[in-house]
């Protein structure tokens, strides 16, 4: 190479001295020498260059085979740091989260205590944390619901025993209503509203107060207990005004409510009622007026509320209306008493029981008119048409009579036909009378008899008995007497099949009463001597027998 740049200097002298020829002869002798060094030189340089790329491929191979060992030696160091990293770092992110299932686990299943520990900085710290916080509002937010639910709960259960308490007392409201409304006695009147309202409202002491006659006064008229009945006896009164709640309430014809009668300064300390605890009173009013006031006590504080207040004076109204209807119709009564016989007839025979009462009730109200006597006769049958007649009642306003209660004789015995006896008729000179045989009128002539009136008695087409009325000297009885012989016709009639209807209930009882004892004393018995004894005598007290006897039929 050297050489060949002093040539190359030597070229670039000649050529720069202008010495061309010098310059072509080099070239015609130099040119083909130094292709051949140069072919030579180059195979040469290829050979050195194959045999410098061979041992470079062998040392690259080397080197590749050394990097590769020193590349899997550093990949398994390497990959073991990364699984041990991985490791490591999937702990650390596992652990808190497993904490954060398990505590969400028990959050869900109800434990609001249920809390993280935060024992890190991170972002399982902070979510920790979050946690946490959101466990505080949840259960913050639990227990303000369990609140509400509770004080809902008490308020829907207070509203209920608040509803349940107003309809028992609507219910104890209409009864007592029911019951007072068909009782027209003041006196019964006010005895049964002071039991039904205590028992039913289950108040410890009720008392009604009526005024009296000047407005200034409200007088005791009814009261529960024994109390009331020693207030009754001493007359208690309260006077109208501001001393006692009775007085207060008819002062102001308005309602009162103690919730504690120990702090009312309007409450009367009655000594016979000491455990009264909290007390109302209402006012009974009827367009406008005051009729008197109702005193309810109880023994238990704050008792009464507004609610009460509505149903009872509701009571109180009715109660005032019936108290109203009840004086009405007793000065009615009263008035009816003393001028009507038909509503006396009516009220007595209303309350009788047995046939005897209904004969003595319609002689009693024959009496009261210008007849001189009646005879009341009740008829005995077994097919309907009268068979025997029994007298129930004779009376006479001159003398005794002829004829005994009590007395039983044949349709045939009788004195008056029997074709007449099941029709009212008139007979005002009963001795003459056309319609009566001759022994009728002479019977009748005998007993003094002038004027006659028959009633029968009937229920429906059957005669069940007759009243006949007379009076000692002939003539026409008064359409006022004939009315009220007509009144006794239609109700003595009904009065007495109801009579002898509970008599044959009462005597089938006594029957039935009788023989369940013959049963029973027979049973008992084993000897047949005695039984049979037995039996004789208990049916002959039974069927009011004088004797009897028994057969036996032995084969």
């Amino acid at each position: 190479m050297v050489q060949v740049d002093s040539w190359t200097d030597y070229l670039m002298r000649q050529a720069q001295a202008n010495h061309w020829k010098n310059l072509r002869d080099l070239q015609m002798h130099l040119i083909p020498y130094y292709r051949g060094e140069i072919a030579e030189t180059t195979v040469r340089v290829e050979q050195i260059t194959e045999e410098r790329l061979a041992a470079a491929r062998a040392e690259a191979d080397t080197a590749r085979q050394m990097m590769l060992n020193v590349a899997i030696s550093w990949g398994a160091v390497l990959l073991l740091v990364v699984l041990g990293v991985n490791f490591a770092l999937l702990r650390s992110i596992a652990e808190p989260l497993e904490r954060l299932t398990q505590a969400s686990t028990q959050l869900a299943a109800g434990r609001l205590e249920t809390r993280v520990a935060i024992d890190r900085a991170d972002e399982f710290g902070r979510l920790a944390q979050a946690f946490n916080e959101m466990a505080d509002r949840l259960q913050a937010l639990y227990n303000e619901l369990e609140d509400r639910v509770r004080e809902r709960t008490r308020a829907l259960q207070e509203a209920n025993y608040a509803l349940q308490r107003r309809a028992i007392q609507l219910e104890a409201t209409a009864e007592v209503s029911r019951s007072i409304i068909s009782i027209f006695n003041v006196d019964e009147l006010l005895r049964k509203a002071v039991d039904l309202i205590r028992d039913r409202f289950g108040f410890y002491h009720v008392g009604i107060f009526l005024m009296d006659e000047a407005g200034e006064w409200a007088v005791l008229r009814e009261a529960t207990g024994e109390a009331g009945a020693q207030m009754k006896a001493q007359g208690h009164r309260l006077q109208v005004g501001e001393t006692s709640m009775v007085g207060w309430t008819a002062l102001h014809r308005r309602p009162r409510i103690a919730l504690d009668v120990g702090e009312d300064a309007v409450h009367f300390a009655n000594p016979l009622l000491p455990y009264t605890r909290s007390e109302m009173t209402l006012p009974l009013m009827v367009g406008g007026r005051l009729l008197g006031v109702l005193d309810v006590q109880s023994t238990e504080e704050a008792a009464f509320d507004e609610d009460d207040i509505r149903t009872l004076q509701s009571m109180a109204d009715q109660l005032a209306i019936a108290i109203e209807n009840a004086r009405r119709l007793s000065e009615t009564a009263a008035l009816l008493e003393a001028t009507s016989p038909i509503y006396r007839f009516s009220r007595r025979l209303s309350t009788t029981i047995t046939v005897e009462e209904v004969a003595e009730t319609i002689i009693q109200t024959i009496a009261e008119t210008e007849a001189d006597g009646c005879v009341v006769v009740e008829f005995e049958s077994s097919d309907g048409a009268p068979e025997a007649l029994v007298y129930r009642g004779v009376w006479r306003r001159d003398r005794a009579p002829m004829l005994r209660p009590g007395m039983r004789i044949t349709v045939d015995e009788a004195p008056l036909p029997v074709s007449l006896l099941g029709q009212m008729w008139v007979a005002e000179n009963a001795q003459r009378d056309p319609r009566l045989p001759k022994p009728a009128q002479e019977f009748l002539r005998t007993a003094d008899v002038g004027a006659l009136v028959n009633i029968p008695l009937r229920v429906g087409d059957r005669p069940i008995g007759q009243v006949l009325i007379f009076r000692l000297l002939p003539g026409p009885f008064s359409l006022v007497s004939l009315r009220l012989y007509e009144v006794i016709s239609d109700q003595a009639a009904v009065a007495l099949e109801r009579a002898r209807l509970l008599e044959r209930m009462r005597r089938r009882a006594e029957q039935e009463g009788a023989l369940r004892d013959i049963a029973d004393r027979i049973t008992a018995t084993f000897d047949l001597r005695t039984a049979l004894q037995t039996t004789l005598q208990q049916l002959g007290q039974v069927l009011d027998a004088q004797g009897g006897y028994a057969e036996l039929g032995i084969r």
